[in-house]
């Protein structure tokens, strides 16, 4: 992933490893079919491509952009590139699962869904299906258009997609150049959003259902740098992550990550 343009910090993924070992002996996801792994936003893959790293062996990874339909992206947050990404992940999937070409159907393994469009087009049977077919997210990362509308319809639709115990996560809340993502985190929680924020870190905030909260906390407790409140909710506090903070937008930095 090192050669990969894109913003995630690394230092992240351990934040991922430790919601997905919550999940997996809490409440025991990931362990059979009926659930997924989404994200809103994949640019070209890098923060996916953790997420897909989780996959549990029956989980299918989904992926929504509106790629090269760069009219939905008005406040151009990031061009995604359905080239650059379905090579990335065709070369990193045989890397990590060494899967054989018959596993790869529409240039992607198969069992990642792409959805190519604008998410605030989109309903949640779109993205899980529905009837007795539905299935459930338990990671999903919301990281698309950023201004205060695109996050607040996309914590909404991640909320319908989730699972009771699922987590979502929103990127660049504390990005300077990204007010609306804070914005509309603001006004999904006053507008009755079942999701709270538990944990800051690493340029993103994680939410669960308020019951599940305490858990989740607890299971950072051995690398929070310590506690605060955030719109109202008790949050542990992470390493924040200095290069998608401040130099997401600089070439060099995109480069560098």
């Amino acid at each position: 992933m090192a050669s990969m343009s894109g913003f995630f910090e690394l230092g992240c993924v351990e934040a991922y490893e430790t919601i997905d070992r919550v999940q997996h002996d809490a409440f025991g996801l990931g362990t059979a079919s009926g659930t997924a792994l989404a994200e809103i936003g994949v640019y070209q893959g890098r923060s996916f491509l953790a997420l897909t790293a989780l996959r549990g062996r029956e989980e299918q990874c989904i992926a929504i952009d509106c790629f090269e339909e760069q009219d939905f992206n008005i406040d151009e947050s990031g061009r995604g590139d359905l080239r650059k990404f379905t090579k990335n992940v065709r070369k990193f999937c045989d890397v990590v699962d060494g899967l054989l070409p018959t596993h790869v159907e529409n240039g992607v393994p198969s069992f990642i869904k792409v959805i190519a469009g604008n998410s605030l087009d989109l309903k949640p049977s779109d993205i899980i299906g529905d009837g007795d077919a539905a299935i459930d997210v338990r990671m999903f990362s919301v990281d698309g258009s950023h201004t205060s509308e695109a996050t607040l319809a996309d914590l909404r639709l991640a909320e319908a997609c989730s699972h009771e115990h699922g987590v979502i996560i929103l990127d660049d809340c504390f990005n300077p150049d990204w007010p609306g993502c804070i914005s509309g985190l603001s006004q999904y929680l006053s507008q009755g959003g079942t999701f709270v924020p538990f944990c800051i870190g690493h340029n993103k905030v994680f939410l669960s259902c308020a019951a599940d909260a305490p858990t989740y906390r607890r299971a950072f407790a051995a690398f929070t740098r310590k506690n605060a409140h955030l719109l109202g909710h008790e949050c542990v506090v992470l390493k924040h992550g200095w290069i998608a903070t401040f130099h997401a937008n600089d070439s060099v930095a995109a480069r560098a990550v």
